[in-house]
Protein backbone atom coordinates (compact mmCIF):
# COMPACT_ATOMS: atom_id res chain seq x y z
CA UNK A 1 0.00 0.00 0.00
CA UNK A 2 2.61 2.49 0.72
CA UNK A 3 4.57 1.44 -2.09
CA UNK A 4 1.89 2.08 -4.34
CA UNK A 5 1.61 6.00 -3.25
CA UNK A 6 4.97 6.28 -3.36
CA UNK A 7 5.31 4.98 -7.08
CA UNK A 8 2.21 7.31 -7.64
CA UNK A 9 4.36 10.15 -6.98
CA UNK A 10 6.28 9.43 -10.05
CA UNK A 11 3.43 8.82 -12.55
CA UNK A 12 2.71 11.29 -14.70
CA UNK A 13 -0.98 12.46 -15.47
CA UNK A 14 -2.76 15.18 -17.03
CA UNK A 15 -3.16 17.98 -15.31
CA UNK A 16 -6.59 18.62 -16.03
CA UNK A 17 -8.56 15.22 -15.82
CA UNK A 18 -5.62 12.88 -14.06
CA UNK A 19 -5.35 10.32 -16.44
CA UNK A 20 -2.08 8.59 -17.04
CA UNK A 21 -0.29 10.14 -20.00
CA UNK A 22 0.38 7.71 -22.76
CA UNK A 23 4.41 7.84 -23.76
CA UNK A 24 6.33 7.26 -27.15
CA UNK A 25 9.74 7.45 -27.91
CA UNK A 26 12.18 7.35 -30.61
CA UNK A 27 15.46 8.46 -30.95
CA UNK A 28 15.08 12.05 -31.45
CA UNK A 29 12.11 12.83 -28.50
CA UNK A 30 10.10 11.27 -25.90
CA UNK A 31 6.52 12.56 -26.36
CA UNK A 32 3.62 12.24 -23.81
CA UNK A 33 0.29 12.78 -24.33
CA UNK A 34 -3.23 13.07 -22.39
CA UNK A 35 -5.27 10.15 -24.18
CA UNK A 36 -8.36 12.80 -24.15
CA UNK A 37 -6.30 15.29 -25.65
CA UNK A 38 -6.09 17.80 -23.02
CA UNK A 39 -2.33 17.50 -22.42
CA UNK A 40 1.42 17.00 -24.62
CA UNK A 41 4.69 17.21 -23.60
CA UNK A 42 7.46 16.62 -26.01
CA UNK A 43 11.07 16.48 -24.51
CA UNK A 44 14.29 16.48 -27.01
CA UNK A 45 16.79 15.14 -24.30
CA UNK A 46 19.80 15.96 -27.03
CA UNK A 47 18.86 19.77 -27.04
CA UNK A 48 18.05 19.99 -23.48
CA UNK A 49 14.30 20.92 -24.72
CA UNK A 50 10.90 20.18 -23.50
CA UNK A 51 7.61 21.63 -25.00
CA UNK A 52 4.34 21.60 -23.02
CA UNK A 53 1.17 21.84 -25.04
CA UNK A 54 -1.45 22.78 -22.92
CA UNK A 55 -5.51 23.08 -23.40
CA UNK A 56 -5.38 21.19 -26.83
CA UNK A 57 -9.12 21.27 -27.63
Amino acid sequence: MVLRKVLALFEDKCPVCDDRLQAVSNAACCTKACPQGHYKEESYCTLGVTIVYDELK
